[in-house]
């Protein structure tokens, strides 16, 4: 199998000593199968200064003529891919040395048209956060409604192998222009179509705080999913209902995180069914993250 590592490139030089480390660190452990960088420029007006260590390494630059935002240079590398699957991996996040070849390996034995391994969330201050800790939490990667009711069980593309040929294509076309949710777009019309979602259980990737991640951008990240709504609710499989509660569901999250404890217990009220979904993921999932996600 081949893989192609697909990565938006924004002013990042500052990143790639220790992104081309990880990277050349999987390279170097692949037998019988292979990989291609493809780094996106997606600031050119400042070209990418690369480690000598990537003089070995199968990585090719593309420039792009102007500034297009996180979406559209991932759909940029996705139309140069020649991998058999890909992988979205930002320019500050990093992978685990046999990350890589594991994933191949657990793609293939679980047939898996989305393979996800668990990943560690650094803290502000340095602390490794393990992303799925609970058996509930874990049960619900590849479900269609947790999507919809609670919010994206991904926390990014970069710990996930995605089978190239399984990308719908309206994702590849239908660019959110606000960054930030790309990836929810992308896992909700695979998700909508009954594509497989399957996980390791290893953190062989880890999200590094920088302290400008827009995933921790609530109010960023509501705006690109509205952004996307319009596509979302003309893709295969997705019912006026099912964009419908997304959209309430956003509604609803975005007050009760600004809102007194009145706001809070009105809106719950007005959406019982999310007030209750919420609450259950919470309780099950043993996680904060039922109401502010």
């Amino acid at each position: 199998m081949k893989v192609s590592v697909i990565t938006p490139f924004y002013h990042g030089n500052a990143y790639m000593p220790r992104y081309i480390e990880s990277l050349a660190q999987n390279a170097a452990r692949l037998a019988g199968d292979d990989m291609e960088i493809l780094l996106v420029n997606d600031s050119p007006d400042e070209a990418v200064s690369l480690p000598a260590e990537a003089a070995g390494l199968p990585l090719r630059i593309i420039e792009q003529e102007k500034n297009g935002g996180i979406h559209r240079a991932r759909a940029r590398g996705l139309a140069e891919a020649t991998g058999d699957a890909v992988l979205f991996l930002d320019q500050d996040d990093l992978l685990a040395k046999d990350a890589v070849i594991k994933e191949i390996a657990a793609m293939k034995a679980q047939a898996a048209d989305v393979l996800v391994c668990n990943a560690l969330l650094e803290q502000k201050n340095g602390d490794k956060l393990l992303w799925y800790r609970s058996a509930y939490q874990k049960s619900k990667i590849g479900d269609y409604r947790t999507y919809l009711r609670i919010g994206t069980q991904i926390v990014s593309p970069g710990q996930c192998l995605i089978r190239r040929g399984a990308i719908p294509q309206e994702w590849s076309t239908q660019i959110c222009e606000v960054n930030g949710a790309d990836d929810y777009f992308l896992w909700l019309l695979m998700l909508a179509r009954g594509d497989r979602f399957r996980l390791l259980d290893e953190p062989l990737y880890l999200h590094r705080y920088t302290g400008s991640n827009l995933s921790s951008d609530t109010s960023r990240t509501d705006a690109s999913v509205f952004a996307f709504l319009p596509y979302l609710k003309q893709a295969e499989g997705v019912t006026e209902k099912d964009a419908a509660l997304l959209e309430r569901m956003l509604r609803y999250k975005a007050a009760f995180r600004g809102g007194s404890a009145a706001v809070k217990a009105q809106e719950s009220l007005k959406n019982a069914d999310l007030f209750f979904a919420n609450l259950l993921y919470k309780l099950c999932s043993r996680t904060p993250y039922g109401f502010n996600r």
